[in-house]
């Protein structure tokens, strides 16, 4: 499998039917659609005739269960032009029945009367609408809707680029019609581009309809006109540049994206790796935005600190606090989500998981989250379409009241807001387990064979062990890749029938050197000191056939000795290669070497090897971890010091991660290597 240049996946041509689409095939998919269509027609006309809050929410999810349908059912291997055509049709017909039957939001009112009173040198963040010095500014629309606008007492909290956006569109326009438009055009152009982005991925065509069909965002973009649509845009015009591996421009759309909502800036830090660090100042250039308004100074901000500080509606984290900490769960919600942030920063280091990862991160935490605000996270959705975060993005029809019902309450509290956020906790953990998505693919072949490649040095005393483990499991070769033993360890291995290449460069140095000397479809590293149950080679073979999207993973272990110490190590060392997708050597790591290939092959590093190849791997598909398989000597955390061990470890894995993503981690290992070891290389046993 080759990578596409400059992607987080591998790309594998779609394959085409030999003999064509027939009429008849091309009928069934029409009506696959129009089975959509009709869903989203009807959740279209619950604006025009205002339905109540039951039957809106039963077309919202209507709508989205018609979505999955429709793409779960169209086949992979359909024309993309015909497909594509298809959507991008229906995606004009159904935007155009949005703008007509859904009432606009009356954030618009806001919109027009700030961008109303700039059109006479009004300031918008020095002054507020119930400003008595704003009437005059307006004009006899801007007047009409002034008495409409939400918290009149605040001025602007918008960022100055959706100020810009308000005083451009309503001096052409101050009208809702006329912001619904600015909605569509971002929608429609979004849809451009991601046919673009999904032809350079090699994705199913269908998945457009995940973006340009989504109910979400035909209600919250052209329906409601919110200018998070631009955000939306904004977004997907950074994916396509970073994917054409132009990160300057990739981060100059992000900037500009956080330029109309300021949350979507925390993505920045998401999308660093090697070598484009220093292209972060290309995300700068929409702060000149800011100089229009220089004289209004730090107001800039108040009223998006008074609004934060006693606004609070939609933010699980918030709600679950409130109770108990008052006016505090505000801050302790997002000092939490500063938390998980770092976190995710460290250990997602692929743009589409981190994207995810970030922004779905930030709307749990924020004390106030409307269901327009998820109109950023559908790009990123789009090309990993979960389970998880498809619940989030249909449970909005739950979370907040449509526009015309708001004057009854904003809705989406107590039950409403658990039944969005606890079966996506419950379908994320699942997903940790087993990776499953809404429209299957098939990323990689099926496997046959599995080779084992046991790295040593210095290891007479336990390679019989090992290798003795392996015999009747129905591996199909035993590699040692051996670092220069001075004893007997190469001849016990060929005494029990393994080959025995001998290379240098630390750990992976003599792993890439074994990989070029496997056959199997799969290769599993095992340490010497390590025992393999019977069954794995079986287990990884069966679980890497079930799924296809799955790259490599973990077996699993537990120490041969007992102690606490070593107990809670075995469940940290689950959990993070549950929850991150990062395997230690120690774990029985292995991946199809398909999937390697497409990931740039074996890092040949002294040590490290074991995290890159997991962060590799994460690139270009999925990693699972099968729960145990693997009995490891407890030998290396034997004597006084355990604690010590253990925060050495921590501290170099967290050294490197941070490294990785800024571009400063040693790529040969060594220095790692030399501060775990505590002297040379070579004097060591690896």
């Amino acid at each position: 499998m080759d990578a596409c240049p400059g992607l987080d996946c591998a790309c594998r041509p779609l394959p085409l039917d030999p003999e064509g689409v027939t009429p008849a095939q091309t009928a069934v998919d029409f009506l696959r659609f129009a089975v959509l269509l009709a869903a989203l027609a009807g959740l279209a006309l619950c604006g025009r005739f205002a339905a109540g809050r039951l039957v809106y929410g039963s077309c919202f999810a209507a709508a989205f269960a018609a979505l999955v349908w429709s793409v779960r059912h169209v086949p992979a291997n359909r024309p993309r032009g015909r497909i594509t055509a298809i959507i991008l049709t229906l995606a004009v017909l159904i935007r155009l029945l949005f703008f007509w039957a859904w009432p606009a939001d009356s954030d618009i009112n806001r919109y027009i009367v700030e961008g109303n009173m700039q059109s006479a040198a009004g300031n918008p963040y020095q002054l507020a609408p119930g400003d008595p010095a704003v009437l005059p500014l307006l004009s006899p629309t801007g007047r009409e809707l002034l008495s409409r606008v939400n918290h009149p007492e605040l001025s602007a909290a918008y960022p100055p680029l959706a100020e810009l956006v308000c005083r451009l569109t309503a001096f052409v326009s101050p009208t809702p019609a006329a912001f619904k438009t600015v909605a569509l055009l971002a929608d429609l152009v979004a849809c451009l581009l991601l046919v673009r982005i999904l032809a350079a991925r090699c994705l199913p065509p269908v998945w457009l309809a995940f973006f340009a069909l989504n109910p979400l965002t035909l209600a919250m973009g052209v329906g409601e006109g919110h200018l998070d649509a631009l955000v939306a845009l904004a977004v997907v015009l950074a994916l396509g540049a970073f994917d054409r591996r132009r990160d300057g421009w990739g981060f100059f759309w992000l900037g500009v994206a956080g330029m109309v909502k300021y949350p979507a800036l925390l993505l920045i830090p998401f999308f660093w790796r090697r070598g484009n660090v220093a292209r972060t100042v290309w995300c700068l250039l929409p702060l000149a935005c800011f100089w229009p308004y220089r004289e209004a100074g730090g107001d800039v901000f108040r009223s998006l600190t008074v609004f934060a500080g006693y606004v609070s509606h939609g933010g699980p984290l918030t709600a679950v606090f409130q109770p108990l900490l008052g006016g505090l769960a505000p801050a302790v919600s997002l000092a939490i989500g500063a938390t998980i942030l770092a976190v995710g920063w460290l250990a997602v280091q692929d743009r589409l998981r981190g994207g995810l990862w970030a922004m779905v991160t930030v709307l749990a935490c924020l004390p106030t989250v409307y269901p327009w605000y998820w109109l950023v996270v559908v790009p990123f959705w789009l090309l990993r379409p979960g389970w998880p975060v498809l619940w989030l993005l249909a449970g909005q029809g739950l979370a907040t009241a449509p526009t015309w019902l708001r004057g009854s309450g904003l809705g989406g509290e107590g039950t409403a807001m658990a039944a969005v956020w606890l079966p996506f906790a419950l379908l994320l953990i699942l997903a940790l387990r087993r990776p499953t998505f809404v429209a299957k693919l098939q990323a990689f072949g099926p496997v046959r064979t599995l080779s084992v490649i046991v790295p040593t040095r210095n290891e007479q005393v336990v390679i019989g062990r090992c290798l003795g483990s392996l015999l009747g499991t129905g591996v199909a070769e035993v590699v040692v890749a051996d670092g220069g033993s001075g004893d007997a360890t190469g001849a016990l291995a060929k005494g029990q029938g393994a080959r025995v290449v001998v290379a240098d460069g630390g750990r992976g140095g003599q792993i890439a050197a074994a990989l070029r000397h496997c056959r199997g479809d799969v290769v599993l590293v095992l340490h010497a000191d390590a025992v393999l149950a019977p069954d794995v080679p079986t287990r990884i073979v069966r679980a890497l056939n079930a799924w296809p999207q799955v790259a490599g993973g973990v077996v699993g272990m537990r120490f041969d000795v007992p102690g606490q110490g070593l107990f809670l190590l075995t469940r940290l060392n689950a959990l993070r290669s549950v929850a991150m997708g990062i395997g230690f050597g120690d774990q029985g790591q292995f991946f199809r070497r398909e999937a390697l290939a497409a990931a740039g092959g074996f890092p040949n590093m002294a040590l490290m090897e074991d995290v890159e190849v997991s962060l590799r791997l994460r690139s270009v598909g999925e990693t699972i971890s099968l729960g145990g398989g693997i009995v490891v000597s407890g030998r290396r955390w034997a004597g006084p010091g355990f604690g010590g061990k253990a925060v050495g470890v921590i501290r170099l894995f967290l050294i490197y991660l941070a490294g990785r993503r800024l571009g400063l981690a040693d790529p040969t290992g060594w220095w790692y290597y030399k501060r775990y070891y505590g002297r040379p290389p070579h004097h060591t046993a690896v």
